[in-house]
């Protein structure tokens, strides 16, 4: 496992104004301090340097700043591509368990996502009272992969490299959180010690982490690499990370009271976490659910689990389809 200088050493590569901004973002001069925070809409930086170049800039060895889109730009390289995954992209220390290694260090990319105006928050944490993990907090990000020359540049959102176990397709588009791993005793990031960098499982030290809780244990685990998908091992790819956009979904409750999302099933909670990150993109969007038939005890039985699962009753509208009863639940 390579090992990085603590994090105060890096300061000095940084001017004063990439130094308040990272300030902001939660990265003092004695590491990260983490503080919940909710997400803002996405595609707008809290705040940015007073003068920035209009382009790609190179930042810290294996990490680029493109400052137009905003977005972050980090080299790795395939290193798996068959079998069941605990992360999509990794630090040294995890290349068994993930697609990609990134030869860039955990701390320069926290430091790059503070600069396009991302806040950290907080990775999922063991809560031992209701024995659950708690779900992770910050600001939402969008992960894709970008490889092949310029003329021949491919692109893939993360999903696309992934395949669920049990239902044999793609994983819907989803953000992942900036969880901002964890500060240790020598102010280092945890995640340049483990390697835990872009988790499909819930660690306590991931960079970047999915809202909604997985296992970690090897029958738990839910989703795996899309050979077909993947180009060859040792290919280089670059790990693309922007500020969270709104994901259009159409969402239908059909008369065995089954929930689907784009005309694929998914499980209650699976949809009540979408509802969710939908809601920390947009505070005052409103969901339509078209009900195909379904039971009133239907209905109410999703409404109850979406608010217990943190869903505002008013982010959600239930509507009959026309071909059903004309009353509305």
């Amino acid at each position: 496992m390579c090992s990085y200088p603590a994090v105060p050493a890096v300061w000095s590569v940084l001017s004063a104004g990439a130094l308040s901004l990272l300030l902001v973002a939660g990265l003092g001069a004695e590491g990260p301090v983490h503080t919940p925070v909710q997400s803002r809409p996405s595609g707008k930086s809290a705040s940015s340097p007073a003068t920035r170049p209009s382009g790609p800039t190179a930042f810290q060895p294996g990490v680029t700043i493109d400052w137009s889109e905003p977005a972050v730009r980090v080299s790795g390289r395939v290193v798996l591509r068959a079998g069941p995954l605990e992360f999509l992209a990794c630090f040294p220390g995890k290349e068994h368990e993930s697609i990609v290694l990134l030869e860039a260090s955990a701390v320069h990319v926290y430091m790059a996502l503070g600069l396009i105006g991302l806040s950290p928050g907080q990775p999922p944490t063991w809560d031992e009272g209701r024995g659950v993990f708690r779900r992770p907090v910050g600001d939402l990000v969008d992960v894709s992969f970008e490889w092949g020359p310029a003329g021949r540049l491919q692109k893939a959102e993360a999903n696309r490299w992934l395949r669920e176990i049990e239902y044999a397709r793609p994983p819907l588009s989803r953000p992942w959180v900036f969880a901002g791993s964890r500060r240790l005793d020598d102010g280092t990031l945890a995640a340049d010690r483990s390697g835990a960098g872009v988790a499909l499982v819930s660690f306590s030290d991931s960079l970047l982490a999915l809202s909604r809780s997985h296992s970690s244990r090897d029958v738990d685990l839910w989703v795996a690499a899309d050979t077909d998908a993947i180009p060859p091992e040792r290919t280089p790819v670059r790990l693309v990370l922007r500020p969270a956009r709104p994901r259009p979904y159409r969402l239908r409750l059909d008369f065995r009271g089954a929930a689907f999302v784009n005309g694929r099933y998914v499980a209650p909670q699976d949809l009540a976490d979408l509802l969710w990150l939908g809601r920390q993109l947009k505070p005052d969007s409103v969901q339509t659910i078209h009900v195909e038939r379904a039971l009133q005890s239907d209905v109410t039985r999703l409404r109850q689990t979406l608010t217990a699962r943190g869903v505002p009753a008013a982010a959600v509208r239930f509507v009959r389809s026309a071909n059903a009863s004309n009353s509305t639940p």
